[in-house]
């Protein structure tokens, strides 16, 4: 899962970044560590800077608050989120007057890497890219690739991995299987899965 990170205070999400990071989620911040210092208040507003936003691939904000307070400029990333539809997970005390309670999804700090699983929807890009990427080197000698959906029924998860020209039997069945287990392992097991393979060409 691609997460980005923001912070109410310097360095405080680094131990968070590094767990969730350790977990196989893809980090990037709104005020990477290495970064020179700079009066611009992120990432994206520093000279040839570039917000993770702007890629469209990011799937949960997570802000940081190791103590409870006031919202702080380092937390711009969250209302930047929220304009563009990007989940937001405040872990720690949401800040005092506002209105985020309302908004977005809360953890306590010790529990971040969980809370991260179920923050996203079961059929999002996230566990769809995890669907792809994990087919991706079966097919590569069959030089095609499929289009992947994902659709919630009656409480279980259905992959649907839908191909434009024919694949023999054993390898659909290598890719439905590898694509279920990919699944499980993007959410955590929270869901019953099923994949399926359609051949849209010489069904």
């Amino acid at each position: 899962m691609r997460i980005l990170m923001t912070e109410s205070a310097p360095s405080h999400g680094a131990v968070a970044a590094a767990l969730l990071a350790l977990d196989e989620h893809d980090v990037a911040h709104c005020h990477p560590s290495e970064a020179r210092p700079s009066p611009a208040p992120c990432a994206g507003m520093r000279p040839g800077g570039h917000c993770p936003l702007a890629d469209g691939d990011v799937d949960l904000l997570v802000d940081i608050r190791l103590s409870p307070g006031p919202f702080t400029l380092r937390e711009a990333g969250v209302m930047c989120a929220l304009r563009t539809q990007v989940p937001v997970l405040v872990a720690g005390t949401p800040p005092e007057g506002t209105a985020l309670n309302e908004l977005v999804s809360t953890c306590h700090p010790a529990d971040l890497v969980t809370t991260c699983a179920q923050a996203v929807s079961p059929t999002g890009p996230a566990a769809r890219r995890a669907v792809a990427d994990a087919v991706r080197p079966l097919l590569r000698t069959a030089g095609t690739r499929p289009q992947v959906q994902l659709a919630e029924v009656d409480g279980a998860v259905h992959v649907y991995l839908s191909f434009l020209s024919e694949i023999c039997p054993a390898l659909a069945d290598e890719v439905r299987q590898e694509a279920a287990r990919a699944y499980t392992r993007a959410t955590h097991g929270r869901f019953p899965v099923v994949a399926h393979v359609a051949l849209l060409a010489g069904i």
